[in-house]
């Protein structure tokens, strides 16, 4: 028995869930359908197509808009206006939960440990790649981050984080069983080989790396061992940002599409004559600034364009309130946040309280998702320090999105203050709460140290207890 058929006859023993879908995942690779087995994952390329038509301005309706036929001359160039909308509804969305970087604190563990985790977090630009995966969820509706495991050629343990998906070229396709836990992931990209473009799937499941490449007859697939036991990829999966206001937002671009046209049509000043007066016109296209009247009912005037109704001001003023509104997004235009400036802190989210209801909403998803993204980041910590994999296990790290916008620290500060002055919190609450140190547990140690020197000076010297 070759080393491939002990895998699959070690994953044939293992418990599988009660629909079987892993088992047929298993065998349908094993048996080179690779087609089949995608096939049985979760297909969402219809929603993020939608989406992303949505999203650039590029493919919005309105530039379709067909131009202008006229008669002996070539068509009128008709306006298409299209806004950036859902790219600030996202890009607002994105500054509430990580416009600052998500804040670690070590729960329980080695603190060298500890040190590993958030020195990983920093080369691997967690911050950076948790922004990107973030935007291009909220864009597309689903993203994802790959931690990719290798072996130089050395033999020592690498790692490169990838962030996937469909607009940056790669195909999603989660499996999950009834209870919603990811059991396999695989995701589909083409690479340039010899003038041609192959395609490749690249599925994993927490036993098992699959590589599958299309040939020239079927599939050729190469199969390791997955040295973590999870699925190192954390799937994120989120509704568009500005979910429920495209309507409104494509009737803005038509309104000021058809606006532009208006401008464009009475830009160059037009005039008004009756026929008498055109006659005796030399070049009818070039009025003269001598016009000769033959009749008492002769006429000739300027046309004045007409005035933008109210009713239309009043739409376009309309839509662009219902549709941060709608989505809850906060006008952070320069006009919206004149005089925000000199509010407090708490002011602040009071005046934006619809961005953090929607901050709240989005926390329900990326809490329980980013969770899952540190327990693989300790799992990946044990396959590039092996000799460290027990006090690995035994860390215990927790995380807090921090608020996108600066608190009052003196009030704070004096709150926290008075807390532990009336017995409410402890001191190690208090130090952690103040949130001035990386190692509260050290500050509390430092400080009782300090109160107990104290003590001592004013019991050699009581004169001393105020210096």
């Amino acid at each position: 028995m070759n080393y491939i058929q002990e895998l699959f006859t070690l994953f044939r023993n293992k418990a599988l869930n009660s629909m079987g879908v892993e088992r047929d995942i298993y065998q349908l690779i094993k048996d080179g359908d690779i087609g089949t087995a995608v096939a049985l994952m979760q297909n969402r390329e219809d929603e993020v197509d939608i989406a992303l038509s949505e999203y650039k301005p590029e493919l919005h309706k309105v530039m379709k808009r067909p131009n202008k036929f006229r008669k002996n001359k070539e068509p009128y160039i008709s306006e298409k206006l299209p806004r950036n909308r859902q790219q600030f509804i996202n890009e607002i969305e994105l500054f509430f939960l990580l416009g600052k970087p998500i804040k670690w604190e070590k729960k329980a563990g080695d603190d060298d440990v500890y040190q590993l985790f958030l020195d990983f977090i920093n080369e691997t630009r967690f911050n950076v790649t948790m922004r990107k995966v973030k935007r291009l969820a909220g864009a597309e509706t689903e993203s994802a981050k790959l931690y990719h495991l290798y072996r130089n050629e050395n033999d020592k343990a690498g790692v490169k984080v990838v962030v996937l998906a469909q607009s940056t070229g790669y195909k999603l396709r989660p499996l999950f069983d009834q209870y919603g836990t990811l059991v396999a992931f695989a995701f589909g990209y083409f690479v340039k080989s010899s003038g041609r473009s192959v395609q490749h799937w690249d599925i994993q499941t927490k036993d098992f790396y699959f590589n599958c490449k299309k040939g020239a007859v079927g599939w050729e697939v190469e199969t390791y061992q997955n040295p973590t036991g999870k699925i190192n990829i954390i799937f994120y999966q989120q509704e568009k940002a500005w979910m429920g206001v495209q309507h409104r937002a494509e009737r803005e671009e038509m309104l000021d599409s058809k606006t532009g046209d208006i401008n464009n049509y009475f830009s160059d000043p037009m005039a008004a004559a009756t026929a008498d007066v055109i006659e005796g016109l030399k070049d009818p296209d070039a009025i003269g600034t001598l016009i000769q009247y033959y009749g008492k009912d002769s006429k000739f005037e300027y046309i004045d364009p007409p005035l933008s109704s109210e009713t239309r001001e009043a739409e376009k003023k309309d839509l662009k309130s219902s549709i941060l509104e709608d989505s809850l997004t906060p006008d952070l235009s320069f006009e919206g946040m004149k005089g925000i400036g000199t509010l407090s802190g708490e002011a602040i989210k009071r005046a934006l309280i619809i961005g953090y209801i929607k901050r709240l909403k989005n926390l329900e998803i990326y809490d329980i998702l980013v969770d899952r993204e540190v327990k693989v980041i300790i799992s990946v910590l044990k396959f590039l320090h092996p000799d460290k994999a027990k006090l690995l296990d035994e860390l215990v790290v927790s995380f807090e999105f921090q608020e996108p916008f600066e608190e009052d620290k003196q009030t704070r500060w004096a709150s926290i203050g008075s807390a532990y002055s009336d017995g409410i919190i402890s001191l190690s609450t208090a130090v952690r709460l103040l949130g001035i140190t990386d190692k509260p547990d050290e500050e509390v140690e430092q400080i009782l140290k300090e109160e107990v020197r104290k003590s001592e000076t004013r019991k050699i010297d009581p004169d001393l207890e105020e210096k």
